[in-house]
């Protein structure tokens, strides 16, 4: 793919596969086994390597593992696999050490690997506790840069929103300045001691603090002259349903705008479903920006500036029939119907005062009775004193929107989205025209790509607040698509990852690793199947303590892998039920969301 960057990054091999500089995005993903049984293991990485991962990560709790992944390596190697092997590392150094003789990359967190983890409590460090605790990790550190180098082993170090160590949660709390300086601390240590083999990642659950948080990374960096490369990934991302759209909202956003070089797309799904949709997203957003890189905001509060603006969601409809089949919550949910192909029929007008009495905007081309026309820059009414909403392409003269007062703008970029929409977005902001902007954005294909592209150039321009609506054009059928797309659902897919509108639970799920101990797969599903039909929550359903109760920040509910075939049940981040075995686990997520007062009976359409 074409690798046209912003942030230009230097080379590092992993093994023969080099990441960085003028390289393809590499392609990751992690398997799911327990470690230590080496057979399992090692089909599951054969298998994610024919279906095109170019590198294979394997979680390592302890010595035990660290130990497999030299048998791990010798039957990769039988069966002449060549796959780049990393070991993760989470809260135990001397597994790092062992595994960096037997492996091509470690990966390391920051926010546990030689420090203590955030216990959420308020402290107060002296500068002078703040370094001596820096100076630990500095010396715990420096044992595994040695083996590094010797081995010629890359490190990654993969800072995670809500995994930041108690030392720089006391400093800047859970914040993306947090993450960005537990990286440059790290990142520095390494620097000191003459190693450079060096991959970063910032991830998070939220698509937009995932793009903010490497965004904040990549100006640090910039400002210091660092070309370290990175490695892009929404984590806790969900099943297939919903974390194919998080992941390329989140991934599909950096890398339009030039940033990135190796993805993962974090499933909670067997691993090797993860790779056809990596695939695609690389394959999808390899027109990737060539614009100059700009200075990237490190603002800590960085989601309160998208809180109070309203995302405005509209719908093209071509009868009264199509939306017969939706229920009234998600009618409610939009805010814009364009009609085409209504006449002034009893069923049509009938439909349209169902819309007035819901204080809905609707707007046509066609005079038909009860909707506001919408005009072009070239047919709009030159003597009227009523306000109406232009329709705009990047084929008009856009000087003329200045002597007008839209009642709202649809602009349809026709093609290039990006790049021509970041041009009208710069002219409105030069004229200070702040004029409602609803995208009109046309896609074709397969669902499957409609999805990724559409989740990725939406996610990038309603995070740059280039607009502040969409209007989804996308084909129901076509000879591509054996599937039918349902264009609202999808449009409100897209929104939800974005955290703009809510039109059901917000689930954050983990893909699972070695260290999950009961099936995280199959609960998801049946969480999903029983809570669904809640849009006011977020609930967490993580593998292991690792992932816990750190990284379902802001989550009202958690479901949490304790022991073998045991789970943990959170209230925001506080456990009320231990050890609750998994057959019963679900059924008391449900009485404990009734117990809050949180639970609604669903209401079939």
């Amino acid at each position: 793919m074409s690798n046209s960057k912003k942030f230009k990054t230097r080379e590092v091999f992993i093994s023969h596969i080099a990441i960085g500089a003028n390289n393809p995005i590499r392609i990751q993903s992690m398997t799911n086994t327990k470690t230590e049984d080496i057979v399992a293991t090692t089909s599951q990485i054969l298998a994610l390597e024919e279906a095109g991962c170019e590198i294979a990560r394997v979680t390592v709790q302890g010595k035990k593992q660290a130990y497999a992944l030299e048998h791990i390596k010798n039957a990769l190697l039988k069966k002449k696999s060549k796959i780049p092997l990393v070991a993760d590392i989470h809260f135990y150094p001397p597994a790092a050490y062992i595994a960096a003789d037997f492996v091509d990359k470690i990966r390391i967190n920051p926010g546990n690997f030689a420090e203590k983890r955030a216990v959420f409590k308020e402290t107060i460090l002296t500068e002078i506790q703040y370094q001596d605790e820096l100076k630990k990790a500095e010396e715990k550190l420096v044992l595994l840069i040695d083996k590094l180098k010797k081995n010629k082993v890359a490190l990654r170090i993969g800072v995670n929103h809500g995994s930041l160590s108690d030392r720089i949660m006391t400093r800047y709390g859970n914040t993306i300045k947090g993450m960005v300086e537990s990286a440059i601390e790290y990142g520095n240590i390494l620097r000191k001691h003459d190693y450079h083999n060096i991959v970063f990642s910032m991830k998070s659950s939220s698509s937009f603090i995932t793009i903010e948080a490497y965004r904040a990374l990549v100006d640090k960096m910039l400002k210091l002259g660092w070309d370290y490369p990175l490695h892009l990934g929404v984590t806790e991302a969900g099943d297939k349903d919903d974390g194919i759209i998080k992941s390329s909202v989140g991934i599909g956003a950096l890398l339009l705008d030039g940033i990135g070089d190796t993805i993962r797309v974090s499933l909670t799904e067997d691993p090797t479903k993860e790779i056809e949709p990596a695939k695609k997203l690389v394959k999808l957003c390899s027109n990737r920006s060539k614009n100059i890189a700009t200075q990237f905001s490190d603002n800590s509060n960085f989601t309160k500036s998208f809180s109070n603006k309203k995302t405005l969601l509209a719908l093209k409809i071509n009868s009264s029939g199509d939306l017969d089949s939706v229920a009234n919550d998600k009618l409610n949910l939009i805010d814009i119907f364009y009609l085409e192909n209504f006449k002034n029929t009893k069923e049509d007008l009938e439909f349209i005062k169902k819309l007035k009495n819901l204080k809905k905007t609707i707007i046509s081309k066609l005079d038909i009775e009860g909707a506001t026309k919408i005009y072009s820059l070239e047919e709009y009414p030159k003597n009227s004193d009523e306000r109406f909403p232009l329709e705009i392409t990047p084929r008009d003269e856009y000087e003329k929107i200045k002597n007008l007062n839209p009642l709202f703008i649809v602009f349809k970029p026709l093609n290039s989205n990006i790049e021509k929409t970041r041009e009208f977005s710069s002219f409105l902001q030069k004229n200070n025209i702040y004029t409602d902007t609803i995208l009109d954005l046309k896609y074709t294909g397969s669902l499957d790509d409609i999805k990724i592209l559409a989740s990725s150039e939406i996610g990038l321009i309603l995070y740059e607040q280039f607009a502040n609506g969409i209007l989804l054009d996308v084909p129901e059928n076509s000879k591509e698509n054996k599937s039918q797309i349902n264009t609202l659902e999808l449009s409100l897919n897209i929104l939800q990852a974005c955290n703009l509108k809510k039109y059901k639970t917000e689930f954050i799920a983990c893909p699972s690793c070695g260290r999950t101990l009961f099936n995280i797969q199959k609960a998801l599903k049946k969480i999903k199947e029983n809570t669904s039909h809640l849009p006011d929550l977020k609930i967490a359903v993580m593998g292991c303590i690792v992932n816990g109760p750190g990284e379902m920040q802001g989550s009202d509910f958690g479901y949490v892998g304790a022991n073998t075939g045991k789970i943990d049940l959170y209230v925001n981040q506080t456990c009320v039920e231990k050890n609750i075995d998994e057959k019963d686990a679900v059924g008391k997520l449900i009485s404990l969301i009734k117990k809050q007062g949180k639970w609604k009976e669903q209401i079939n359409a």
